[in-house]
């Protein structure tokens, strides 16, 4: 049976190695082997792996063909969560608009696929869910941006964070559950044109205009809460730059600048990644003289710090300073 673990876990480091992009749950029975995982090179490796033991092979491949394939966000925003319950750790958010592919239902909870790649758990409350080409007619539809826009319809005012879809069409805004109606607040751009606009501003200064001032949320990816590597990734997707959503993986992107002690080589933009425990959990937009810009929770959310100041906690900073990456457009 030793034997058989280490196979098993040989399988899941080959093909399921990141959790938050795969799933690998599977557990060995008395006579078998069992469970789930949405890598396709995995069922067959764990098939192989039971006629050759002979074991009964009980591992199912999701997505499940009888869900529904596709999900739209239709609340303000979701959490998405570790766990299938209400009091499981956040992992991250999607937000209005977009859409996920659906890999399995438990009761209220779906297991999705987020825009970026993420897996986790979205009560069935905060989505609409339907076929393959509603939610692909949708996103052909869906090509404007909330900027911490409301929404003014027939059912009443409606509040969204910034980066959430919708649909513009002669000045009336289309919701992903079809409410329509007029900007009371803030604004609603057209995806492309805000592209435009993201590309004649640093990184650090388009962080500061959407988000200063947002209270860290682990997790989090708006206005109304955000983490580090959330802030990283609004940026760079405001210019058509898609990242991973965590620091640890957005840390393998782009291309590696040499550390300085006094920042020299740097330019406006670059991405400073910290680690503790010898793993990278935190990353800082450089915004050129001294400071970065970025999300802590031991600043309380978005700002500004001069990363070579007298500070205690910038001291650690410096200390726990990894790697420095460019992303390149």
């Amino acid at each position: 049976m030793d034997k058989v673990e280490r196979a098993v876990d040989d399988i899941r480091r080959k093909w399921a190695a990141d959790g938050r992009l795969t799933v690998f749950e599977v557990s060995l029975l008395p006579k078998g082997v069992a469970g789930v995982t949405s890598s396709r090179e995995a069922r067959d490796a764990l098939r192989r792996l039971a006629a050759d033991a002979g074991m009964v092979d009980q591992v199912e491949l999701i997505p499940d063909e009888e869900v529904a394939p596709a999900a739209i966000v239709t609340a303000a925003l979701a959490p998405l969560v570790a766990e299938p319950r209400v009091s499981a750790a956040r992992a991250s958010e999607v937000l209005h608009g977009e859409s996920l592919d659906v890999l399995e239902r438990r009761e209220d909870w779906l297991r999705v696929r987020a825009p970026d790649g993420y897996i986790a758990w979205v009560n069935a409350g905060y989505v609409a869910t339907g076929p393959t080409d509603w939610a692909e007619d949708w996103k052909e539809r869906a090509t404007a941006r909330s900027l911490s826009a409301d929404i003014l319809t027939a059912e009443g005012r409606r509040r969204l964070p910034t980066g959430a879809c919708v649909a513009l069409r002669r000045g009336v805004v289309e919701l992903a559950d079809g409410q329509r109606g007029a900007v009371a607040a803030g604004h609603v751009r057209r995806e492309q044109e805000l592209r435009v606009e993201a590309r004649h501003l640093a990184l650090p200064e388009l962080a500061q205009k959407w988000y200063s001032g947002a209270p860290y949320l682990w997790g989090g990816r708006t206005e109304w809460g955000i983490d580090c590597s959330g802030l990283v990734q609004a940026v760079c997707g405001a210019r058509g730059i898609k990242l991973p959503r965590d620091s640890d993986q957005q840390f393998g992107q782009g291309r590696e600048v040499p550390m300085a002690a006094d920042g020299e080589g740097y330019e406006s933009g670059d991405l400073l990644f910290f680690a503790e425990r010898g793993r990278v959990s935190h990353v800082a937009l450089w915004a050129g003289a001294g400071r970065i810009v970025h999300s802590a929770l031991s600043r309380g959310g978005v700002g500004g710090d001069h990363l070579f100041g007298d500070e205690p906690r910038m001291a650690r900073m410096r200390e726990n300073l990894v790697g420095v990456r460019r992303i390149l457009v």
